[in-house]
């Protein structure tokens, strides 16, 4: 199930979507401006690329919080220049002296806390997913076990020309044991 596209797909709409919504906040509140539309869309496009490549295993909260300061990161700077036409230069003209450290303590916070989420979240995921696999796999555990008479025990001899040991009959008297594979059992109807 973790290598099916579609649930690796999910993982990566999650985690973008997080992200993105918690850039767009923070981003909003420290420049105290709204973000465009299209720079939002096109960050939350990039992060599931992105995410969407990295979602095939588990991941621990390190991993997490590397990749969503990575991508707050790569937020700020679109939504910035999106904001300001472009000019990458903004933070000491636009903001003042106060407005760089705002919006990189906006961006870390909305990492961390986005990061704890999403790992709370991703643990349950694998949990689940795991829970799922084991509870398909039990019945049907079960029915090959029931399904196949056990092996017959392999003939031993005795001594030196001594007669063999027979193993215990198991199964049903009428049943012969022949070498090679069984006849083709035609279908009864």
């Amino acid at each position: 199930m973790p290598n099916d596209p579609v649930f690796r797909l999910a993982r990566a709409v999650v985690f973008a979507a997080v992200c993105t919504a918690l850039a767009v906040a923070g981003h909003a509140v420290a420049s105290h401006g709204p973000v465009p539309p299209a720079a939002v869309g096109a960050g939350l496009a990039g992060l599931t690329v992105v995410a969407a490549v990295l979602a095939g295993t588990e991941r621990a909260l390190g991993t997490i919080l590397a990749g969503l300061l990575g991508g707050q990161f790569m937020l700020h700077v679109l939504f910035a220049a999106a904001q300001h036409g472009q000019h990458l230069t903004h933070h000491a003209g636009i903001h003042g002296p106060h407005g760089a450290p705002a919006m990189t303590l906006a961006h870390v916070a909305a990492a961390v806390v986005s990061a704890w989420w999403l790992r709370r979240g991703e643990r349950a995921v694998w949990r689940l997913a795991r829970r799922a696999a084991a509870a398909a796999v039990r019945p049907l555990r079960a029915l090959l076990a029931t399904s196949a008479p056990p092996p017959p025990a392999p003939y031993r001899r005795h001594g030196a020309g001594g007669p063999a040991a027979r193993p215990p009959d198991r199964g049903l008297r009428h049943v012969l044991t022949r070498r090679g594979p069984p006849a083709p059992c035609p279908a009864s109807g």
